[in-house]
């Protein structure tokens, strides 16, 4: 039995592997950005591979005291899923263990037991009602239908240790060949099928079942997430544990796997995952294209709303400015202003030395023409300065008592150059002197 296990399983990995060999691998991000109906493409999901454990609980014609979900025997499943839409998953799974009945009765000939190792493999679709419920969630509710195979074999406990077999008394009492008292040590050494104590014949251990499995995932972390579940398994087959009772599907032998397992994304890189984050629960919004200043950029993308008519603009809709200057090229005197530029002005032109010497000066100030006619209207003049002041001795650099341009900007550059002692204060005295002079 364990070689047909392996077998199945191999043959359930290679079939899996082969439908991942035959994608596309297509530019997810792209995909993503699209409309909200488009469906989540395949190539941004890796498989998902889950491992859990369960209980088997049977439910057929022989069945344990207290039927419930936990009281059965530990089972182990497999599972390797990956998703084909933002609702689907398709998934191959194993699931094994052992499922056994204990019936007691007044009755002798209705004391019967049974227990079987059960192996089950198959393929099922899992919908996570993400067409209903928000997808990022902390709590995801599933719902899961498929096809599998069961492979069983029963065995019953007839005899005990010794080999003596168990004779059952209307009294409740258990005696072997010899009419002494004994008990069960459950231990289930004898094939039911070879025995054949009902005269069914040598019939199939194998089976078709419908598994229908309904829980909810639990979110760990961005890779890791603990599935909580019930699978109901309905079989094609009444000799699950031996016994044939009537006829008709609904007279079948089924079984309950309640489990918890772990689901883990190993492959998906940590960029897709958060890029699926970001982007599964985003309300694309639908413009009507309008484009109020006429730049070809939409009003709902167009960050400067008011651009010049004809002017060219980039995908954000504001005018480009191609040497990064801050000012754009249709105001932009000077296309090309150098990187390493102090500042520019508003017409894009870099500012220099002299502009900066012109800036100290008052833009109120009349021009040498003007000086003349403005001393005769002033009868108020008179002068403030009748020598160079002591502190700008050192600026006159001929010694000339007069403090010439080249010597006025030379000072004015010391300040800029950080090598004067002279305050922005000094400076605009010195340039009343200048003018005084």
């Amino acid at each position: 039995m364990k070689f047909k296990q392996l077998f199945i399983i191999f043959l359930l990995t290679f079939s899996f592997y082969s439908l991942l060999a035959q994608e596309i691998d297509e530019e997810y991000e792209t995909l993503l950005l699209e409309e909200e109906e488009e469906e989540l493409p395949n190539s941004a999901f890796k498989p998902v591979i889950a491992v859990g454990r369960g209980v088997f609980t049977f439910v057929g014609d022989i069945q344990n005291k207290f039927l419930r979900p936990f009281n059965g025997k530990f089972a182990t499943n497999a599972t390797i899923s990956r998703n084909i839409s933002k609702c689907l998953d398709f998934n191959f799974f194993a699931t094994f263990g052992k499922l056994n009945g204990n019936q007691n009765s007044l009755t002798p000939s209705e004391n019967i037991n049974f227990e079987t190792d059960v192996f089950v493999g198959g393929a099922s679709l899992t919908y996570n009602f993400n067409h209903l419920l928000k997808r990022k969630r902390p709590i995801s509710p599933f719902i899961s239908l498929g096809v599998e195979a069961i492979q069983f074999n029963p065995k019953g406990d007839i005899s005990n240790q010794d080999g003596s077999s168990y004779q059952y008394l209307p009294n409740s009492t258990i005696r072997d060949n010899e009419g002494k008292l004994t008990s069960r040590d459950y231990k289930y050494e004898t094939d039911l099928r070879d025995l054949d104590l009902y005269g069914y014949g040598k019939y199939s251990l194998m089976s078709f079942g419908i598994p229908i499995d309904i829980g909810a995932n639990l979110t760990v972390s961005d890779r890791v997430t603990l599935r909580l579940g019930n699978t109901y398994h309905y079989s094609f087959t009444d000799f699950i544990d031996n016994v044939k009772k009537g006829s008709g599907l609904f007279k079948n032998d089924a079984f309950l796997y309640s489990y918890a397992s772990l689901r883990v994304d190993l492959f998906s890189p940590a960029d897709e995952i958060v890029a699926v984050e970001k982007f599964k629960n985003l309300k694309f919004t639908v413009t009507d294209k309008k484009d109020g200043d006429q730049d070809g950029v939409d009003d709902f993308n167009d960050e400067c709303p008011n651009t010049v008519s004809q002017t060219k603009v980039g995908f954000n809709g504001c005018a480009l400015d191609d040497d990064n200057d801050g000012v754009p090229n249709y105001l932009d005197k000077q296309p090309n202003t150098l990187a390493n530029s102090i500042a520019v002005g508003l017409n894009g032109i870099r500012i220099i030395d002299s502009h900066l010497i012109a800036l100290l000066y008052d833009p109120d100030a009349i021009n040498r023409a003007e000086v003349r006619h403005y001393k005769k209207k002033s009868s108020k003049s008179s002068k403030k300065y009748k020598q160079i002041p002591a502190k700008f001795k050192k600026l006159d650099l001929n010694q000339d008592n007069y403090i010439s341009v080249d010597e006025l900007q030379k000072a004015i550059d010391s300040l800029f150059d950080f090598s004067s002692k002279l305050t922005v204060e000094d400076i605009y005295e010195l340039q009343d002197f200048f003018f005084e002079q």
